[in-house]
C-alpha cells in the first residue's frame, strides 16, 4: 500500500519526521509526501502526522491557547480528509491528525490541557492495556459527527477514534515513537 504523508513545516522548511517513515517501512508500506499541489489520486492511503495547532475558528472558538497556527497546514489536512472521505481510501491521523479528523467532522478541541505533555500512560483498547505516550497540549472535546470513541486514557482523554462508516482512524498518541504495531491500527480501519 502506498501512503501519502502530509508534510509539516517549521519556520524555514517543509518536513516529515523520519520516525513516520521508519514506521511505514517496518510495516512494509511505501510512501511519498503530500503538499497542497500533490495529486491525491497517486495514493492508496493517507497519514496525517503530528504538528502545530489547528486554528480554533474551524471549531467555532476564539483562540485563547492554540499555538503556531498555520493556515496552509489546516487546508492541507482538510483537503486530504475530504478526499479520503469521498474516495473511501484509508486514513490514519496521529496527534494533530486525530484532531484534524475530529474538527473536519464538526467536533471541537480543548485548546490547552496540562496533563498530557511529555508523559506516558495506559489506554484500554480491544480488551488489552497499552502503554502509550503523550506529547500534546490539546485534545478532543466534543466528538465529531459519525465518529466513535475506541479508547480513552485513564483520566478520560480520548485516545483513539474511528469513523462509523469510512476507513478513517485517529490516535492521539505517537505509535511511531514506541514499539506499537502499526498493523494493529491499520486492521482497525
Amino acid at each position: 500500500m502506498k501512503f501519502g504523508i502530509a508534510v509539516r513545516k517549521n519556520d524555514m522548511d517543509y518536513f516529515v519526521h523520519q520516525s513516520y517513515l521508519v514506521m511505514l517501512k517496518n510495516a512494509s508500506h511505501r510512501y511519498d509526501f503530500i503538499t497542497l499541489e500533490t495529486p491525491l489520486e497517486l495514493f492508496d492511503a493517507f497519514l496525517l502526522p503530528g504538528g502545530y495547532d489547528i486554528d480554533p475558528k474551524y471549531y467555532q472558538q476564539e483562540n485563547y491557547a492554540a499555538q503556531n497556527i498555520d493556515a496552509e497546514l489546516d487546508e492541507l489536512d482538510f483537503k486530504i480528509i475530504d478526499y479520503a472521505q469521498k474516495t473511501k481510501k484509508p486514513l490514519l491521523g496521529i496527534c494533530r491528525g486525530i484532531q484534524s479528523i475530529n474538527v473536519f467532522f464538526k467536533g471541537s478541541l480543548k485548546q490547552d490541557i496540562l496533563h498530557h505533555q511529555n508523559e506516558n500512560h495506559f489506554i484500554e483498547w480491544n480488551h488489552k492495556a497499552y502503554l502509550v505516550n503523550s506529547f500534546h497540549h490539546q485534545s478532543i472535546d466534543k466528538l465529531g459527527n459519525d465518529l466513535l470513541i475506541l479508547a480513552k486514557s485513564q483520566d478520560g482523554e480520548i485516545e483513539i477514534i474511528k469513523h462509523k462508516n469510512l476507513p478513517i482512524l485517529g490516535v492521539q498518541f505517537h505509535p511511531e515513537l514506541i514499539s506499537f504495531d502499526l498493523n494493529l491500527l491499520l486492521n482497525e480501519i
